[in-house]
């Protein structure tokens, strides 16, 4: 899925915040978001007073609760960062805060809009217990609550060879890029790698069809496709906590992390990636995509609400034709709708990008195609400046490079899609 721009851009950004795990836990539950002003907070009134009664926008939808504390901060936040305008007490008992003093985030009680069907499938699907009643069930059973002992068995030996010298010291650093097994720079941001067996491919397929026909309750993995399945909400979100915490962070760092881990070239060449929280990775929304002639013909451009992208292929590539994945500039650089890369998808390859490059997958003539799909981010990167100034308010468009790439024209977040089709034709058909 992506990001909706123009007037309901920043609504949906908050929303898709609200599917993504939280790896390292805690108590408090936040209605998340970019900052817009590192001086919104003195610019203008608190809306609301401690004791007000107000509406929150949680992962859970919207919650009523009282004003517990204005200006909230917590420990681990950067200095730089400005404060939560409020904390909020909810009725359930969970504590929360609104990084932002925004209808979108926190409104008065009886204020609070329609749940949009994507929140509301995703809170009863939680408060059905699926992810409990679930596991007991399944068919490969070894998929859950996985130790990483069983994790490391789903990743090629020369894979984990290349992150042996992390995992033994917890230093970065000694990730040697060009050691990723088949490691190539597919364009400028955009590399791809080996790491997963066939056998893990095909067990995480078959465990994603068993669920599908089992009479679960089941939603589209994100807005954009329709046949798939949210594994965070299976069972398997604690799997996939340790899939980024002992394997992930890694690659996350040394490909877009900060200055002080990331590497900047491969075999050469310039890797042209940026510090998109890759050092500090800590939260997760994991889903499985599939295409076919017959459903999900193709996806949309279109950026992802995460900081990191990995992007799996699951089927044979001789099982498909067509859907490769298309890669265009980032968003809001000048280059955002020129075409850069068309890759082919390899069963057990990822493809790593920064979420915010603008993608797509293109027509499938036939067979099937799927994917595991891990959207990752750093919360505490989030707060920082140089986030705000990357894709928050603080962020500007460039002006364009001439007309727009036929490949890299987005039917959903360009207004002047009908212009450029009546020019092209339909990017559907591609």
């Amino acid at each position: 899925m992506g990001i909706v721009f123009g007037r309901l851009a920043r609504t949906w950004r908050f929303l898709c915040d609200h599917i993504m795990g939280n790896l390292t836990g805690g108590s408090k539950r936040q209605p998340t978001g970019s900052i817009k002003d590192d001086n919104e907070s003195s610019k203008k009134p608190h809306r609301f007073k401690v004791g007000d009664r107000v509406a929150c926008n949680t992962d859970d939808g919207w919650q009523e609760g009282e004003v517990i504390a204005l200006d909230y901060r917590e420990d681990e936040w950067p200095k730089t960062s400005k404060p939560a305008p409020y904390q909020v007490l909810l009725d359930e008992g969970k504590k929360v805060y609104a990084p932002r003093d925004d209808d979108e985030l926190i409104v008065a009680v009886g204020k609070q809009p329609k749940e949009p069907w994507h929140v509301k499938l995703a809170r009863e699907l939680r408060s059905s217990r699926t992810e409990a009643a679930y596991p007991p069930v399944a068919l490969h059973k070894q998929l859950f609550k996985a130790p990483m002992s069983e994790v490391s068995t789903w990743f090629i030996p020369e894979f984990l060879d290349a992150l042996a010298g992390w995992t033994s010291s917890q230093d970065v650093g000694k990730i040697d890029v060009s050691a990723l097994p088949g490691v190539r720079c597919e364009a400028p941001g955009v590399v791809s790698f080996n790491c997963l067996t066939h056998e893990f491919c095909d067990m995480l397929l078959a465990e994603a069809n068993n669920y599908q026909k089992s009479g679960f309750p089941q939603r589209a993995p994100n807005s954009m496709n329709n046949y798939g399945l949210v594994l965070n909400e299976i069972g398997l979100k604690s799997t996939f906590d340790t899939v980024l915490k002992n394997v992930i962070l890694g690659i996350g760092a040394r490909l877009f992390g900060d200055d002080e881990t990331r590497e900047t070239h491969l075999h050469g060449e310039k890797l042209y990636t940026q510090d998109w929280g890759g050092s500090t990775l800590s939260s997760h929304h994991t889903f499985i995509v599939r295409y076919r002639p017959d459903e999900d013909r193709y996806l949309d451009m279109h950026v992802d609400e995460c900081d990191v992208t990995f992007n799996f292929g699951l089927t044979d590539a001789d099982g498909f034709e067509g859907s490769d994945l298309a890669f265009c500039g980032m968003f809001a650089d000048s280059n955002h709708r020129k075409h850069l890369h068309t890759y082919k998808h390899v069963k057990g390859r990822c493809v790593v990008h920064s979420g915010k490059r603008r993608h797509g997958a293109l027509n499938i003539k036939a067979g099937e195609r799927a994917s595991l799909i891990m959207w990752t981010r750093s919360d505490s990167f989030r707060w920082t400046p140089a986030y705000n100034k990357m894709w928050g308010g603080g962020s500007v468009k460039g002006k364009e490079d001439g007309p727009p790439d036929r490949v890299c024209l987005s039917e959903t977040h360009d207004r002047d899609y009908d212009k450029w089709m009546r020019t092209f034709g339909s990017v559907a058909s591609m």
